[in-house]
């Protein structure tokens, strides 16, 4: 049940703020906001109303204080988007730094840090293909694209071996 659910979560929190103290501490969360096919996500699992569970979840995270929480978005292709009213629900309930992550691109980034639902914004898979990403999106340069065929394969090929841009 949701309830059992939170508890578990309140009693995690509460034994690893006992060892770092909850100003220390961050939770991350990957809430789905829809069905999907994709065979690797998440076991297939979809709460029944995610909106509920992750801002009743959220609650627990700002009661104890903690100093941030994660939401890692759906990132791949046709993945389902998060509900803005969502963000804002949990801007309203978490007093602490928010972090966005997940197919994030400079439009998006925008919308979501000038709304406030948002402190950051990780970039991931971007910044492994454009060493120089910030540049990048401050100069409106284009972007390389990512291989995947090479992410995570162990070596310096697909990681270190991305240009620059060359200005």
């Amino acid at each position: 049940s949701l309830s059992n659910r939170l508890r578990f979560l309140r009693e995690v929190v509460e034994a690893v703020s006992a060892v770092v103290t909850p100003g220390r501490m961050g939770v991350r969360f990957s809430p789905l906001f829809g069905t999907t096919t994709e065979e690797r996500v998440y076991l297939g699992l979809l709460e029944d109303n995610p909106a509920e569970t992750y801002t009743q979840a959220v609650r627990v995270l700002a009661d104890a204080g903690i100093a941030y929480v994660s939401l890692a978005e759906a990132d791949w292709d046709n993945a389902p988007e998060m509900p803005d009213t969502f963000r804002a629900s949990v801007r309203d309930i978490f007093g602490g730094r928010i972090l966005c992550a997940g197919r994030y691109d400079l439009h998006k980034a925008q919308h979501v840090l000038a709304h406030g639902w948002a402190d950051m914004i990780g970039f991931g898979r971007r910044f492994i293909a454009n060493p120089d990403l910030p540049a990048r999106l401050e100069h409106g340069w284009p972007l390389n694209p990512l291989d995947p065929a090479t992410m995570y394969g162990g070596n310096a090929h697909g990681y270190t071996d991305y240009p620059f841009h060359n200005q």
